[in-house]
């Protein structure tokens, strides 16, 4: 990589990190993207424009990389081009003319409740390790968190008297999620057990490792991966699978739509609508087994 290229994406790391306060994981995502992009031959200075884009997108997709993959890395094309116009490092947004491919939006899958219960039972809460781990997917069901805001929620943060935690979610954006009476309860018995370890200086955050260090989001899927495996019934459940499981059971409880849009901490309504596809289909199901019409 040329030494100008590489101070370019010093300034757009910058420009992520500080300007737009995207989180450590979608800077990474950027830079891993246009770092490949620069050395595998293509240049921020010399020639920079919609050819050379299209060119790399081939050669990914022609590698086995998956429609959706390859429309993230338009999008990562389309910010890193208009930052150039915008700092006057180019006159023109070559990425204009460069178009995603088609994504068919797969629905999120999700737990049933008696799922979901055998996932929480399966932990032994007898040991302090057992205890934290509850913990953690007590709250990532009861609150709906994504695996790195549970893994960096702060001890002061969390308050089981008021009921409520403080999210720094995606973007930087600040929620507070309230917190179900069953949670909070596991949430006191952990944080009494806490200080077991406690290893030095206390990072702050509410779940630390055996050896006192903060959780990373890989942490927080073994966790889950460890109490779905004791729970045949869910196989294949992942962190965020609890998360839209706490979406769909909101809604198909009859929360209003804008209120789980809160709760999770979506930018826009959109995102959020990919859950009311899961409600209702529940409720063609429920349709087609019982109305004299449905059946067949």
């Amino acid at each position: 990589m040329q030494e100008e290229d590489r101070l370019i994406l010093e300034s757009f790391k910058d420009e992520l990190t500080y300007g737009r306060g995207l989180s450590p994981l979608t800077v990474k995502a950027y830079l891993t993207q246009m770092t490949d992009f620069a050395a595998t031959g293509g240049s921020f200075v010399d020639g920079f424009d919609v050819s050379q884009m299209r060119e790399y997108l081939m050669r990914r997709a022609s590698a086995g990389m998956s429609p959706g993959s390859v429309a993230r890395m338009v999008s990562c094309f389309h910010t890193f081009s208009r930052w150039l116009v915008e700092t006057d490092r180019s006159e023109i947004d070559h990425s204009e003319l460069l178009k995603a491919p088609r994504v068919s939006r797969r629905l999120p899958g999700f737990l049933g409740i008696s799922e979901v219960k055998s996932v929480l039972n399966a932990y032994d809460t007898s040991t302090t390790k057992g205890l934290r781990n509850r913990a953690v997917v007590e709250l990532l069901y009861g609150a709906g968190l994504r695996a790195a805001e549970a893994a960096s929620l702060l001890l002061k943060n969390t308050g089981i008297v008021s009921g409520t935690v403080k999210v720094m979610g995606k973007g930087r954006r600040e929620r507070i999620v309230p917190v179900p009476g069953g949670t909070a309860e596991y949430l006191d018995k952990w944080i009494q057990k806490r200080n077991e370890y406690v290893a030095g200086d206390d990072p702050g955050t509410l779940f630390i490792s055996v050896r006192g260090r903060k959780l990373d989001p890989r942490d927080i899927r073994r966790i889950v991966s460890a109490g779905v495996d004791g729970a045949a019934r869910a196989a294949g459940a992942t962190p965020h699978t609890f998360r839209h499981s706490f979406a769909t059971h909101l809604l198909n409880g009859g929360a209003d739509i804008r209120t789980v849009q809160e709760l999770l901490g979506h930018a826009g309504i959109g995102t959020t609508q990919i859950y009311t596809h899961l409600t209702t289909e529940k409720l063609k199901g429920v349709y087609m087994k019982t109305h004299p019409r449905g059946k067949k």
